[in-house]
């Protein structure tokens, strides 16, 4: 993982809270619209260091999955460091993409992984796939890794051998097509 990427990401979370609390200073912080607050103060800055064009409703909506994620997995986690590596497994570009090995794990009866395999097929890409249902062990690898079996997610690999999982079927294909031009 990009250590100065993330670093750049957790003190870009850390002053949007800061400055959140001091614009709710009147409730202590509290605003039950935070997300959409966090996102027009984050767009212009995470798009330009992720190098992805977010829209707000997109922010939105990754803040959210953060704050699921994070009261699902790791409640007690340090937050903008959560956030952060949550945004780098969806967005951050590979730093040698044609060097990565990449493995999709995925359940054939599954809409959202038809829309990646379509797109795999479409881009021409040689991408493992790894059924779930048929092999047990692709289950228990993701499961190991991401805290639970929802697919489709798509396993990173780089040239030193850290993995990156990243889920959701739009970052996927949206990944796919940039690293494929």
């Amino acid at each position: 993982m990009n250590a100065e990427l993330r670093e750049h990401l957790v003190e870009l979370f850390l002053e949007t809270g800061r400055a959140h609390h001091v614009a709710f200073a009147a409730t202590d912080g509290a605003d039950p619209d935070w997300p959409i607050w966090y996102a027009g103060h984050l767009q212009s800055s995470l798009s330009e260091s992720l190098e992805t064009p977010f829209t707000r409703s997109q922010l939105v909506y990754c803040l959210m999955s953060a704050d699921f994620e994070q009261a699902a997995l790791d409640p007690d986690a340090d937050w903008p460091g959560f956030y952060a590596d949550h945004f780098i497994e969806r967005f951050a570009r590979s730093e040698a993409p044609a060097e990565d090995k990449l493995a999709l794990y995925y359940s054939r009866s599954c809409p959202f992984c038809k829309r990646v395999t379509k797109a795999i097929d479409r881009l021409g890409l040689d991408i493992e796939r790894r059924e779930i249902f048929e092999d047990p062990a692709y289950r228990d690898e993701l499961v190991a890794a991401r805290g639970r079996a929802t697919v489709p997610v798509l396993r990173i690999t780089s040239p030193d051998g850290e993995d990156r999982w990243m889920p959701e079927s739009l970052d996927i294909v949206r990944y796919l097509e940039s690293s494929s031009d």
